[in-house]
């Protein structure tokens, strides 16, 4: 009976959900398109002279600065431009601490945003469209910021991991913690570089340069060894898929 009863809600609500996913995934599709045109817009053979000339006019903004980029990295990367594009800005433009802070805030925020867009545009529709999906889903809600933190690690653009994480039944809050601590092992040691690149002072910026790399290198081991060992994190039951 119950599930007549839901063959009904379907009926009467098919339609509907059928407008709200296709415009949905319109909007995606067209966020999607902006991120590409914006990354090839891109001033790549003058980026520094743009850093140059973006920092002149930030300067000028006071503690404003940090704040409106935040929101532009929120903008930007939220429709695929490279997380660490903006933080390697941020940080040349107003230095490690406050840059790193910006461009985090405005990552998370971005990713949010977009996290939030795939879930009200189709969560349910593609656990039922993919089963495997679903199982998934199931592990990423019992298990809380781990899977997360460890999806951050793939070498996947942030848009997409976070177009699948909206498709799950993962937490908000999980979404949020887990994808900020995914995001430092690769934003601290860029932020090191970008800012190092900007010093004046040769030995200052040698030694902004090799801690960024050192850390680099750090973090390219430690995400090394998640990829081999995360598994082990999940209970066994979760990851072999027990019956």
């Amino acid at each position: 009976m119950s599930s007549g009863s839901s063959r009904q809600t379907g009926v009467t609500a098919g339609p509907a959900h059928r407008r709200h996913r296709w415009l949905g995934r319109l909007l995606l599709g067209l966020l999607l398109g902006l991120g590409a045109w914006l990354l090839y817009l891109l001033p790549y053979q003058d980026l520094p002279g743009w850093v140059e000339a973006l920092g002149r006019g930030t300067a000028a903004l006071g503690w404003y600065g940090p704040l409106l980029f935040a929101l532009a990295s929120a903008g930007l990367t939220g429709v695929g431009v490279p997380r660490l594009l903006m933080t390697g800005v941020a940080a040349a433009l107003f230095g490690v601490v406050t840059g790193l802070l910006a461009s985090l805030s405005g990552t998370l925020l971005g990713a949010w945003l977009t996290f939030l867009l795939a879930r009200w545009s189709g969560h349910e529709a593609g656990l039922d469209r993919w089963p495997g999906l679903r199982r998934f889903s199931g592990l990423l809600a019992s298990q809380g910021i781990v899977p997360v933190l460890l999806i951050r690690q793939l070498p996947l653009s942030s848009f997409f991991i976070n177009l699948l994480l909206g498709l799950t039944a993962v937490r908000t809050r999980d979404f949020l913690i887990g994808s900020l601590i995914g995001f430092l092992p690769e934003a601290v040691p860029v932020a090191l570089i970008g800012a190092g690149l900007v010093q004046s002072d040769r030995a200052l910026m040698l030694q902004y340069l090799l801690l960024g790399l050192v850390l680099l290198l750090a973090a390219g081991l430690l995400l090394r060894w998640l990829h081999r060992h995360g598994g082990r994190m999940l209970p066994e039951g979760e990851e072999g898929g027990g019956e």
